[in-house]
């Protein structure tokens, strides 16, 4: 069966296919048959019928949750009933428009089932993988129209997480770029893009520069690992929920920050690759961009009022601050 040609008016494809039935493929599949529209059917495919069955098991745990939450576009009912379960690869995608690849995180696993995919799934279908760090290449050799191969990465839980990382490979298409990117918003997800396949992508870039950090700080014995998770929970995460790294560097004021980055950046364990950030917000600030004072920094603030951005996140921090302390008071856990 040949998938239908896609609808720019609909990016939602009427049949999708997860292959891989762990943590990972159970909660994409969650995603897919979950939208407020959704796929009509989502076909999760396994090599064992008892990994079927606590699939199965797991995804019903999972739409209850949502429901629970509040966070579900649809009934459960309708959830469950857009949901297929195979053991067979043939059947899995037979007439399918999407594919999202989510087994072990091997290359040669992985190529041999591209290869097997490309074999099966005419265009214009996409394939795309949910590796955490195999860049394309190294899985999609294989495949005869590399143009329809992306990377569509979820962090783990991913039925919970709002955002995904969509990372296309040197031969991938700006269209299946770009209706990458159109299905997940239409399923209420935010695609986040990395316009080159670098190793990490986007989030593990940052979540494992912060790690390392963490690390490195606990084995030279500068502060206790209760210490260093607290500067995090207490600390950095609050700020970060209200405004990203980049928008609170605005927000604080860039030519504070590139005299603090300046000293700071090189002693960081980054080398010589401390000299492009740097340079990059020294030219920033050197053109007049100081971040919200004048409106211009890693971001536009055209007509902003800076005391009135500035009380909005206070309140907003305030708020996840109380938040988070009731919630530890309620445990008895709450820091002293």
């Amino acid at each position: 069966m040949q998938p239908p040609a896609r609808d720019a008016r609909n990016p939602l494809p009427e049949r999708a296919a997860v292959i891989g039935a762990g943590l990972m493929g159970a909660g994409i599949a969650v995603v897919l048959a979950g939208g407020a529209h959704g796929i009509a059917h989502v076909t999760l495919m396994s090599r064992t019928e008892q990994s079927i069955s606590r699939a199965r098991t797991r995804i019903a745990g999972y739409i209850a949750d949502l429901a629970r939450h509040g966070l579900l576009a649809v009934d459960p009912a309708t959830v469950h009933s857009r949901l297929r379960f195979t053991t067979s690869l043939p059947e899995a995608v037979s007439g399918v428009g999407l594919v999202i690849e989510s087994v072990t995180e091997d290359a040669m696993t992985k190529r041999d089932l591209f290869s097997q995919l490309d074999a099966r799934v005419p265009p214009p279908a996409i394939l795309a993988s949910n590796t955490s760090a195999l860049p394309i290449a190294e899985f999609a050799g294989g495949v005869t129209h590399r143009d329809r191969v992306i990377i569509a990465h979820f962090l783990q839980p991913a039925h919970a997480l709002p955002v995904l990382e969509v990372v296309r490979g040197p031969e991938t298409s700006d269209e299946t770029d770009t209706a990458m990117c159109a299905i997940w918003t239409a399923l209420g997800r935010r695609p986040l893009r990395m316009r080159r396949d670098e190793p990490g992508f986007l989030i593990n870039r940052l979540q494992h520069a912060l790690v390392r950090e963490a690390v490195r700080m606990l084995a030279e014995g500068l502060a206790t690992a209760e210490d260093i998770d607290a500067a995090v929970t207490h600390g950095l995460a609050p700020r970060f929920v209200t405004a990203g790294p980049l928008r609170q560097r605005d927000v604080n004021g860039l030519a504070m920050h590139v005299k603090v980055a300046s000293r700071l950046w090189p002693e960081l364990d980054m080398g010589d690759g401390a000299s492009v950030p740097i340079n990059y917000l020294r030219a920033i600030v050197d053109a007049g961009g100081l971040g919200l004072e004048n409106g211009r920094g890693f971001y536009r603030w055209p007509d902003a009022n800076p005391k009135a951005v500035r009380s909005k996140l206070d309140d907003e921090l305030l708020t996840l601050v109380k938040l988070r302390r009731e919630t530890e008071e309620a445990s008895g856990s709450c820091l002293p």
